[in-house]
């Protein structure tokens, strides 16, 4: 492709003299530099005020207005130096210029007009004559203003325009024209190390197009992608804009696959204040899934976590480490975390120590041993609590039901019911959607965990229980993401059960984020339910991620339903309405056919389901489970021989 070269707004060669001086200056002592600019100021401000005296007069200034005029304007420019001095000026750095330098100047111009006009009023009272006219004091000021912040915009201008003008440099484009786009480009330019060269910016709207943003023009609009890419010769393309739907990131991508032009993407501008600096990304599957920004009501989270005490279980695991995370950044007073996975603990204790959280205990422990469980409430009192610890895979608990089924349902029941007990606030548990007409161990049994919930709710009306239904989870451990990026790095072939399989998704931190909201605004029993936006065929994401990875010649394998998949997973059941909530992505499920909580006790039929599943006896156990969740469809017991092709990892 030939590329087209177009001129920067000004050459190299023509700010080299200004910047040689420029270095000079900041080179020499900072008492030269501080007394070199008061003498400039008050050179700038006699010379504002006889400008302003010699319009006064039309040119035609008679002796005895100048000499009583100098003297008015020495002090004048003393006044002005001197309040220039309180007010900070001198000590800001000149490249660097900006509005708030331009706040303290008017400032100190301000006062220092009013004290001049004063003392000219007084003179004319007490003597009978005034230094100036009193129209000089006002026009001189406004002159004397202008001048002064120009002075101090020139060395930013240069500055940054020889900036951009040096080197070879990547010719970027960036997509947005928002807050998040316009620093991205103002970083490129004051960052010689990012190697860019921003040649233009790409709008959403057409209105903007031919429009300029700190000297550089809107080149078009998403739609004309291709062409913008040949015309401008560009070697990158930066997203810049979280409002980009699904489809534009696509177009944007294509295109630039096609035209072998690199692809990076801006973290929103949540992600940059929490890390402190600008680093772009490669585009990631989750660009591609098009989800609206999750809006948190950071105010509402944070007076319900807040110097409260919280537990978290499961802490080690993708969801519980994201909910320790986020929960540490809401000021609790103690955050307990607790997990028998003994490194998984270990990291996330040093990465929140990294974060200077200070308030963490780590507590190694397994929900399902009672006694363990009860020593941590009792030592820590934790007023909200929330039950991340579960198994989660499906065709790995299909091959271990037994304990599936203790840790799911006895785990559940041991830290739901020491809530109660020990008069916790809040008890909210993490669910999922499989357990919407369950057809495997693990959806039945995190169904069976909703419905211990709901029972301990009417047990222990003090304390508030809820849970929270959501689907996949893009990255979490063993996920079909990281596992079709590990296939792709190794060559291939991508392993797809079945051409036709839907799924749900979203990002980790937004499900954590709205798993908060929910918590939040639970004030009795509830099941609630996140958006999950629109379903993703399984297919298209493995054929996007080779894409996007640049493995053309990958293949594509199909391997059939593992034991316990549906081709399509579901929400909510027959019978459930979805009502909404205070939030637009969390929504509170309403059984036509539930009581009351509290209207059956579980307990007889769990401890007999656990007594089988401790001894190893998958089939009763099973059978326990399918009297206890109705709708649990499977037909077939799930600890049996494993399958050769499923290899070692799903052996029993």
């Amino acid at each position: 492709m030939r590329r087209i070269r177009i001129p920067g707004p000004v050459k190299e060669r023509a700010t080299r003299p200004f910047l040689w001086l420029q270095r000079s200056f900041r080179q020499s002592p900072p008492a030269f530099r501080r007394g070199a600019a008061m003498l400039v100021d008050a050179a700038i401000v006699m010379e504002s005020f006889a400008v302003a005296l010699l319009f006064r007069f039309e040119g035609d200034v008679q002796w005895e207005f100048w000499v009583s005029f100098w003297p008015f304007a020495l002090a004048g420019a003393a006044l002005f130096v001197l309040l220039l001095h309180i007010n900070g000026v001198y000590k800001s750095i000149l490249r660097y210029t900006g509005i708030y330098q331009g706040v303290r100047i008017a400032s100190a111009t301000s006062i220092a007009t009013g004290l001049l006009f004063i003392a000219d009023v007084t003179f004319d009272e007490v003597l009978g004559y005034y230094p100036a006219p009193r129209s000089v004091v006002l026009v001189g000021a406004a002159l004397a203003y202008m001048q002064l912040v120009a002075v101090r915009l020139y060395p930013r201008v240069f500055y940054e325009l020889s900036l951009r003008e040096v080197g070879r440099r990547k010719r970027t484009a960036i997509v947005g024209t928002g807050e998040q786009g316009v620093a991205l480009a103002g970083h490129i330019w004051r960052t010689a190390a990012m190697n860019t060269q921003v040649v233009g910016f790409v709008s959403d709207s057409p209105s903007e197009v031919g429009n300029h943003i700190e000297g550089v023009p809107v080149v078009g609009t998403i739609d004309g992608i291709e062409e913008i890419i040949a015309g401008h010769g560009l070697d990158q393309v930066i997203i810049a804009t979280p409002q980009a739907s699904r489809e534009q990131v696509d177009r944007i991508w294509r295109t630039c696959v096609r035209s072998r032009v690199e692809v990076k993407v801006m973290p929103d501008l949540g992600e940059l204040l929490a890390e402190g600096t600008i680093r772009l990304r490669e585009l990631q599957i989750e660009d591609l899934l098009g989800r609206e920004p999750v809006d948190i009501d950071l105010e509402a989270l944070s007076g319900y976590i807040n110097g409260k005490r919280v537990l978290v279980t499961g802490a080690g695991g993708s969801i519980g480490s994201e909910l320790s995370r986020q929960i540490s950044r809401l000021g609790p007073a103690r955050l307990v975390l607790m997990d028998r996975d003994e490194s998984g603990l270990y990291y996330l204790g040093g990465e929140l120590r990294r974060e200077e959280f200070n308030a963490a205990e780590l507590v190694v422990g397994d929900v399902t041993n009672p006694e363990r469980v009860g020593y941590v409430f009792e030592r820590f009192r934790p007023q909200l609590v929330f039950h991340a610890a579960a198994y989660k895979h499906v065709p790995m608990m299909e091959l271990q039901a037994t304990e599936a089924i203790i840790n799911n349902v006895y785990g559940t029941l041991n830290v739901a019911r020491a809530a109660g007990a020990y008069g916790a606030e809040k008890f909210v548990n993490v669910s999922t959607d499989k357990a919407v007409n369950p057809a495997n161990v693990m959806g039945a049994t995190k169904r069976l965990s909703e419905m211990i919930v709901r029972e301990m709710a009417g047990v222990y009306p003090e304390t508030v229980y809820a849970s929270v239904r959501f689907g996949n989870v893009l990255g979490s451990r063993g996920s079909v993401v990281p596992t079709f990026r590990q296939q792709i790095e190794a060559g291939g072939p991508v392993t797809v059960t079945h051409p036709e399989m839907i799924r749900y998704f979203m990002t980790i931190p937004e499900a954590v984020s709205l798993i908060l909201q929910a918590g939040a605004m639970a004030e009795g029993y509830a099941t609630y339910v996140l958006e999950m936006g629109r379903p993703v065929r399984i297919l298209d994401l493995a054929r996007n991620m080779i894409e996007i990875m640049g493995a053309p010649d990958v293949q594509i394998k199909f391997v059939g339903l593992r034991p316990g998949e549906k081709l399509r997973e579901e929400l909510s059941e027959e019978g459930e309405q979805r009502l909404p909530t205070g939030h637009p992505m969390v929504y509170r499920l309403v059984s036509e056919n539930e009581g009351p909580p509290g209207g059956g006790d579980l307990q007889e039929l769990v401890d007999a389901m656990v007594y089988e599943a401790r001894n190893q006896e998958a089939e009763r156990a099973v059978r326990l489970l399918q009297r206890a969740v109705p709708n649990y469809s499977a037909a077939d017991l799930p600890e049996v021989a494993p399958r050769e092709e499923d290899g070692p990892f799903f052996s029993s």
